[in-house]
């Protein structure tokens, strides 16, 4: 009786051991920080990105994430915008290894806010009165990806990340993020 309980605990070990070296780590969040051109190029914005990963066999994975933008160079004063993507990857070379190269595409949502002078008034030489204009747009589009990321550590990723979003009002978002991960 003692021998049938001890190889039945025996073979619970066993079985559970095996099935802990299946486990594959699936989700990873990441952290990025780039430059884009925002508009039609003329807003130089740096770029802050908030983004989770679940790789979902060993070719494809998906993502959501949600970016924050900010520029005080070119055409406006100031312009800033919010965005939230869901994306998709393709891992040519799999994504269960040390170095995982991708390239994706999704779908964008984003909303900018902007700021410009319409109006200056001087009097003997002194700024006088200055007026300025607030305008707000958003609009759906698309995500072009080329993403590469290294596995550092068996936790901690880095990668480079390429990324191209038009949008249906015709403007666009171009840029390089620098990103950093952790497998959760």
């Amino acid at each position: 009786m003692k021998s049938k309980i001890l190889s039945l605990l025996l073979l619970v070990c066993l079985i559970q051991q095996v099935s802990a070296q299946k486990k594959r780590d699936t989700l990873d969040v990441r952290f990025g920080v780039g430059m884009s051109l925002l508009g039609t190029g003329d807003m130089r914005t740096i770029n802050f990105e908030n983004e989770i990963n679940n790789k979902f066999s060993p070719y494809f994975s998906n993502s959501v994430s949600l970016n924050f933008g900010r520029s005080n160079w070119g055409v406006f004063e100031t312009a800033s915008f919010i965005q939230g993507n869901l994306n998709i990857y393709w891992s040519p070379f799999r994504n269960d290894k040390r170095n995982d190269f991708r390239i994706g595409t999704g779908l964008s949502f984003y909303n900018v806010s902007d700021a410009y002078m319409s109006f200056e008034s001087y009097s003997n030489n002194q700024l006088v009165d200055r007026d300025y204009v607030f305008e707000n747009r958003d609009s759906f589009g698309f995500n072009l990806i080329i993403e590469n990321t290294f596995s550092v550590t068996d936790r901690f990723l880095l990668g480079l990340k390429l990324f191209s979003q038009p949008y249906l009002n015709n403007d666009i978002n171009s840029g390089a993020m620098l990103k950093f991960g952790v497998k959760l």
